[in-house]
């Protein structure tokens, strides 16, 4: 099993526009490893559209694929892998949204110029279904009752990782479930009823959406699926009434359903300088639009990466960082922090939302920082990656939206006393940083679980 280090957190007290000046309860010096302030040179950070790189995961596959008597070898879509390093060998990763798009269902149940959509259902509830009195050519066609129905299914984690269904009305996507998640425990049906489509436009669109969120996957050995994260087969749209067949997809002779991702969102992690002032001023980073500062742009996944730091860490090391954080939680908006030792695989520390609506609102990350997984490593690397839904993130106070950093620096968590052992430059941020809170004996504040 993959060893992961994952803390899904939601903020729920930071401290602000102040910070307390407290006395440390140990004495002595932290042997700081590394410090940036932003002042200086940056050049080793880079920053990165983690959708720009995203690969289709809906494919099809005889994977646990439903079992259909009339086939020899039975074939089903699946939104998920099988994959070594994933716990069970087989499911799904963090950060996914994978949608399974339908061609356009034309329905062809009448002639625009004679009659509308809407007067058509209104016939139907009034009962006729010849278009029209007896004689007449007011409709072409009769109304129809379009039903949408499916065989399923899921494993996914309760109460983060959704399947969607979803039918376009006019620009927007609306979905008709509420998510499944958790476990299906099977195959299902959704039955003959399934979903009512008759209240969408001719032609119909509609498509199959997954989302899974920053941690608690197959990827990171947190949650264990059976085959997640979903699956389906036998789409169908037909009449319920008349039983014509508008679309129907047994995925075994090929498929005219398109797998899809999101399109590349763009990269917005910039140094800024502007009216949310740093924490240490005048440099900060920020993620976001500078044409709305109080807007930070929908369907992101941005990745700031520190530089590489080298060297010799055999003492266990903490992270510590300044934040300032404006990211309502209405929404699944989020970031998470990262590491990566020896230029190996990516471990979370944590993830945060939280809406504190001032734009001076400067805290500590953890109080008492982050611990880097333990143990003898010769680089590090950090990196903070923002996250928005198709909203995205806002609106932010003076201009605040999303997440700012500044002033991050590793220190090993072994006290010294000697400070002439580290750089004396160093020491006096050490120093700085202490007076301003950075390292702190209050304790961390109360977290709960995204």
């Amino acid at each position: 099993m993959r060893t992961a280090i994952v803390v899904r957190v939601l903020l729920t007290i930071l401290v602000v526009v102040a910070l307390p000046l407290v006395a440390l309860a140990n004495p002595g010096w932290y042997s700081i490893v590394w410090y940036d302030d932003m002042e200086g040179d940056v050049s080793g950070w880079y920053s990165e559209d983690l959708t720009a790189s995203v690969a289709t995961e809906f494919h099809t596959d005889t994977y646990h694929a439903f079992d259909d008597p009339t086939h020899e070898e039975d074939h089903s879509w699946w939104c998920g892998r099988i994959d070594p390093s994933f716990t069970g060998g087989d499911g799904y990763g963090n950060g996914w949204d994978q949608r399974l798009e339908l061609p356009p269902v034309h329905l062809g149940n009448t002639t625009v110029e004679e009659i509308s959509w809407g007067a058509i259902k209104a016939l139907y509830r009034d009962g006729s279904r010849s278009g029209g009195e007896e004689g007449t050519s007011n409709v072409s066609r009769q109304a129809i009752y379009p039903v949408l129905t499916y065989r399923y299914r899921y494993d996914s984690e309760v109460g983060f990782d959704y399947t969607y269904v979803q039918v376009k009305n006019g620009e927007e996507w609306e979905s008709l479930n509420n998510g499944y998640d958790g476990s299906s425990g099977g195959w299902q049906d959704i039955g003959t009823y399934g979903f009512v489509l008759s209240d969408y436009d001719d032609p119909v669109f509609v498509r199959f959406r997954f989302l899974s969120d920053g941690a608690y996957s197959d990827a990171d050995g947190l949650y264990d699926s059976d085959g997640g994260a979903f699956h389906v087969d036998n789409i169908r749209v037909f009449d319920f009434y008349g039983g014509e067949t508008y679309f129907y997809d047994d995925v075994e002779d090929g498929s005219p359903c398109l797998p899809t991702v999101p399109g590349a969102a763009g990269d917005y992690w910039h140094l800024i300088d502007r009216l949310c002032p740093a924490f240490s001023d005048p440099h900060c980073w920020w993620c976001g639009d500078d044409a709305d500062t109080s807007l930070v742009p929908p369907n992101l996944v941005n990745a700031l990466y520190s530089p590489v730091i080298t060297g010799n860490f055999s003492d266990p090391c903490t992270l510590f960082m300044a934040v300032h954080v404006e990211i309502p939680t209405v929404d699944y908006d989020y970031y998470h922090n990262d590491v990566s030792l020896d230029g190996g695989e990516w471990y979370g520390l944590n993830a945060w939302w939280g809406d504190f609506q001032q734009c001076d609102g400067w805290g500590t990350a953890g109080m008492q920082g982050f611990s880097v997984p333990s143990g003898w490593f010769s680089s590090f690397q950090f990196r903070m990656v923002m996250h928005t839904t198709d909203n995205g993130c806002g609106p932010g106070a003076a201009g605040g939206a999303g997440v700012f950093l500044d002033d991050i620096w590793l220190g090993a968590t072994s006290w010294i006393d000697e400070p002439d052992r580290q750089n004396p430059d160093l020491q006096e941020r050490a120093r700085a940083a202490r007076r301003r809170g950075m390292v702190s004996a209050i304790p961390e504040s109360p977290y709960r679980r995204l």
